[in-house]
């Protein structure tokens, strides 16, 4: 009986260390892709050996550029190889333009272009700035190659003292422009007209 505890507590013993190996395989994957600059998808696409991949609590962070940065996470990524193309659930986006102004955008489901680093958003869209401002919609695209949000949906704006509405809207970033295409509604409050 003793010898039979022995064997199970060597087997034991060899199952975690083949655990152990295999982690430190895989940290070793992992950060030598980091080093050469490959992408997180890259590094798992080689792990995987797979065409399409499932990643839970998804991080994907965009590399090269110092003035504009951003980070996208989603309880669940798809890749899919052959449209590169991430189709992703629960979304938070967080951007850091190069004036330092932070925006988070949130939904419900999105898309990445992991090679144009294009995104769209989808289901009680929202984005809040670092100064409180905050734009709801049902969709929202971002084209990466200048900076710009859009939508064709309704939109809503809300800050202090201003409230917007309108139907359509384009958002670039870098010069912070907003511009309503149709349907455009203000209220503004605490304006003293005449003083």
């Amino acid at each position: 009986m003793i010898v039979n505890k022995r064997n199970s507590i060597q087997w034991v013993l060899a199952g975690i260390l083949a655990i152990m190996i295999a982690v430190i395989v895989m940290a070793g994957i992992f950060f030598s892709g980091e080093r050469k600059g490959k992408s997180l998808l890259t590094v798992l696409e080689t792990v995987s050996g797979a065409a399409d991949l499932e990643v839970r609590d998804f991080r994907y962070s965009q590399a090269g550029d110092p003035e504009f940065q951003w980070e996208v996470r989603a309880d669940l990524a798809r890749y899919y190889r052959e449209k590169e193309l991430l189709s992703l659930e629960t979304v938070f986006v967080r951007m850091l333009s190069r004036k330092g102004r932070e925006y988070f955008m949130t939904g419900r489901q999105g898309t990445l272009n992991s090679e144009l680093g294009d995104m769209t958003l989808s289901g009680d869209v929202e984005i809040v700035s670092d100064e409180g401002e905050r734009l709801t919609t049902d969709t929202l695209n971002y084209r990466a190659s200048d900076r710009t949000v859009h939508t064709d949906d309704s939109v809503q704006m809300h800050r202090k003292n201003l409230d917007l509405s309108g139907k359509g809207m384009t958002f670039t970033i870098e010069r912070n422009d907003l511009v309503l295409f149709s349907d455009v509604k203000a209220v503004i409050t605490d304006v003293s007209l005449f003083r």
